[in-house]
Formats: C-alpha cells, structure tokens, sequence
C-alpha cells in the first residue's frame, strides 16, 4: 500500500518524490511538476494532485497560498515541482526544466540545472551555458557549470572559460571542474 499525501508531508523531499512516483506513475508526476514550474498550472488553484507531494509540510505551515505572493514566496511551488524532478525524472519534463533555467527566480534556475546535471539532459546545455556566463547569482553559475560538465559540448566551453576568471571562488573552482569533465568526456582539450 502507497502512502497518500498527508502521511509523507512530513518526509525529505527525496522521499515524497519516490512515493508520488509509485502513487501517481512516475511520468505523470513529471508532466505534474512541469506544468507547474513553466506556470501553466497553479499549485493554489488546482484539484489534479495533493499539493503536499512536492511542498511537504511547508504547503500548510507556510499559511494560505493566495498570501504568498505579498511575502515573496510565490516562486516556492515552481522550486519545488524542479526539486521533486531532481528525485524523481521522466524526459516528458525536459522543455519545463530548459524553460527553468531562464525563470525569474534564482532558486529555480539553481534547481533545474541540478536536474540537467543529473539527468545529463543534454538539450539543456545552452541555457545552462548562458546561466553559467551570465548569471548575476553565484549559486546558480555553480549549478550550470556543473551540468556544463555533464552535458556540455565543445561550443559551451568559451562560457566555462569565462568562468574561471569569475571573481566568486566557488565559481571558479566549478568552472574548473567542468573544465575537466568535459574534457575527461569529449575526451579532447577544451581550452
């Protein structure tokens, strides 16, 4: 027997992803997340799934929904349809997750490329090139840079390179290790 919403609100994100996966079917959790994460489904205004799937307790301890927005808290729904992807992947999401990484929210962008390193989806590298040169979040350029790693290609290197003289430590040191596992993978120099 699968447990409901209400029984895993409590649980680790990863946790609550596995047991939507089984109580839902994993591609229609994914098609569930990526509907939300390019907004074209209102976690608040919605009856297709128990919203405690993806937001765990914070759905009923972070008070009424409709209120968010006026606390800055709108983008959390969309963080967390991306997160409950990074545990739980069917490719049905891959145009939410590549739309992700443009999102007006750092949190977002940080999460869906996560989701792209982890699931090497390789489609994504562009807009995982553009996060990691451009990105005005640290956070966010480390994340690219390690999907850069995982997926990049030899065009996306200038965008590595440029990161390696990023005045942020942590986005040099990611930038560095991308360098490597591109070059470890496509097995050839990029620089």
């Amino acid at each position: 027997m699968t447990p409901d919403a209400a029984d895993v609100a409590a649980a680790t994100p990863p946790v609550r992803a596995h047991a939507a996966a089984r109580a839902l079917g994993v591609r229609e959790l994914a098609s569930w997340c990526a509907e939300i994460l390019v907004g074209a489904l209102d976690l608040t205004d919605q009856d297709r799934h128990d919203a405690r799937w993806i937001a765990g307790k914070a759905w009923t301890g972070w008070g009424d929904p409709d209120s968010w927005s006026g606390r800055g808290l709108d983008h959390w729904p969309r963080v967390w349809a991306a997160r409950t992807l990074l545990h739980s992947w069917d490719p049905v999401a891959t145009l939410a997750v590549e739309q992700g990484l443009a999102d007006e929210a750092w949190r977002v962008r940080e999460m869906c490329a996560k989701v792209v390193a982890r699931y090497e989806v390789g489609s994504a590298a562009p807009e995982c090139a553009r996060c990691a040169e451009g990105d005005a979040v640290p956070r966010v350029r480390v994340e690219s840079l390690r999907a850069l790693g995982a997926v990049g290609e030899i065009e996306h290197a200038p965008s590595v390179l440029t990161a390696v003289h990023h005045e942020d430590p942590t986005v040099v040191r990611a930038a560095e290790r991308a360098l490597e596992r591109m070059e470890a993978r496509l097995d050839r120099p990029v620089t």
